[in-house]
């Protein structure tokens, strides 16, 4: 009996270590700078319309947000994503709240749903169809907002 249980915690312990290293180094699980810096970062040419995009949130419904991205010289274009060659001036976005990578965004509307009560800092990123965050004169293609919650 000894031996079974033995045995079927190595079998976990070794299962663990595996699905640690798996999800460590997937770049889609990271967050965050380092989400970027595992795609990249694209820098705009200077011959380029240079890209840029706004944030407003607004409540919608009793205590829930509505994004909304005002965008200039820049499309959606998901169709493409995932293409090998950079984009400047279409791809998608990346939604952070607090730091933490929550969507990509294909459009200009997102629901955001209820928020935590206090602080909470809203970031949109403009990325290439190749998944690298634009950059323009070595700063990041984004906007912040902060919105207080109180409950």
């Amino acid at each position: 009996m000894m031996k079974k249980v033995r045995s079927f915690i190595s079998f976990i312990v070794i299962f663990l270590g595996f699905f640690y290293f798996y999800t460590s180094q997937n770049p889609h699980n990271q967050t965050g700078a380092a989400g970027h810096m595992a795609h990249g970062y694209v820098e705009i040419p200077k011959k380029n319309e240079i890209p840029s995009v706004d944030v407003t949130l607004s409540p919608d419904g009793p205590d829930t947000w509505l994004l909304k991205l005002d965008l200039v010289h820049f499309s959606f274009a998901p169709e493409k994503v995932g293409e090998k060659q950079p984009s400047y001036n279409e791809g998608h976005a990346h939604l952070y709240i607090n730091g933490k990578k929550i969507s990509r965004l294909y459009g200009e509307y997102y629901h955001l749903g209820k928020l935590k009560e206090g602080r909470n800092e809203i970031t949109i990123t403009l990325n290439s169809n190749n998944h690298g965050a634009l950059m323009a004169g070595g700063k990041p293609v984004q906007a912040t907002e902060v919105v207080e919650v109180n409950k």
